[in-house]
């Protein structure tokens, strides 16, 4: 098997199917490689917006996927 076919398929396994939106499966996989991060950490490493990202982040959480503590944002 080939390390780019490996590395696909562990990212696949990794993303929850619930996730549709691009953007959420960008801040969702950022958030899973990294770990913790605030808005503004988000912000900087997607080069996406604030509000779109308090979106986002809103949604996940919703939906249990991420859990926010205090101003740091995890994956459940």
């Amino acid at each position: 098997m080939s390390l780019a076919k490996s590395v696909g398929e562990t990212r696949s396994d990794a993303l929850p199917e619930t996730i549709e939106s691009p953007t959420a499966k960008l801040v969702y996989l950022a958030l899973a490689t990294d770990g913790a991060a605030t808005v503004d950490d988000l912000r900087k490493r997607l080069d996406v917006g604030k509000l779109v990202l308090f979106e986002t982040l809103g949604t996940l959480e919703s939906k249990g996927l991420v859990d926010a503590d205090g101003r740091y944002y995890l994956t459940t």
